[in-house]
């Protein structure tokens, strides 16, 4: 877009000036600074002194509204989004412009005052629709996420257990199911046969 196309900032710097010159025209107003102060402003040295207070405090005042505008325009990036917005604005015309037209050169695409009540209210659903779609895969994704944890879990606590079957299997078969030359303790047989059915049936289940 060219820079004289650019007239939002512009055009808000004029509002401000006009909103500032009104804002001080009675203090520019000599009759009525001077109908304030009528005993004081009929000698005429006292006028000169009053009209040239009333210029300092135009100034003045013209100096700090000038000032805090400009802070306002620094702070929010006024000008740079009212220069995009006229880009957007700008780039949108172009498209519609361009867009294929019928034969009674209307464009392809209706306005909204154009649309019935019926198609106003599918438009809005429409939306609302593809919002609840989206929604609905925030919270699919978030569950599939959830169940891939679990999965993992029950996978490493099913690794354990086996690999803790195994280790009392080689247990069990080292002091019971091999014959030693001693008789194995009947308790430490009766614990690890408890242990190894404990474990054969949480793997079951």
């Amino acid at each position: 877009m060219a820079r004289e196309e650019k007239i939002r900032y512009l055009r808000l710097k004029q509002v401000f000036d006009k909103a500032l010159n009104q804002s001080i025209s009675t203090l520019k107003n000599w009759e009525k600074v001077s109908a304030c102060f009528p005993e004081y402003a009929s000698n005429r040295e006292n006028a000169a002194n009053l009209s040239n207070c009333q210029s300092q405090v135009i100034e003045f005042w013209t100096e700090i509204c000038k000032r805090e505008f400009e802070d306002i325009l620094k702070e929010r990036n006024v000008k740079e989004k009212l220069d995009e917005l006229d880009e957007l604005i700008s780039e949108a015309r172009e498209r519609l412009r361009n867009l294929p037209r019928d034969d009674h050169g209307n464009g392809g695409v209706p306005s909204i005052d154009e649309l019935s009540s019926a198609q106003l209210i599918d438009c809005n659903l429409y939306t609302q629709r593809i919002n609840a779609a989206k929604e609905l895969d925030k919270r699919l994704d978030k569950l599939n996420k959830i169940n891939q944890h679990l999965e993992d879990k029950l996978e490493q606590l099913d690794c354990s257990i086996e690999s803790e079957k195994k280790e009392l299997s080689c247990l069990y078969d080292r002091f019971i199911g091999k014959s030693v030359d001693t008789m194995p303790d009947e308790t430490l047989a009766q614990g690890l046969n408890d242990m190894l059915q404990e474990l054969s049936e949480s793997q079951s289940s």
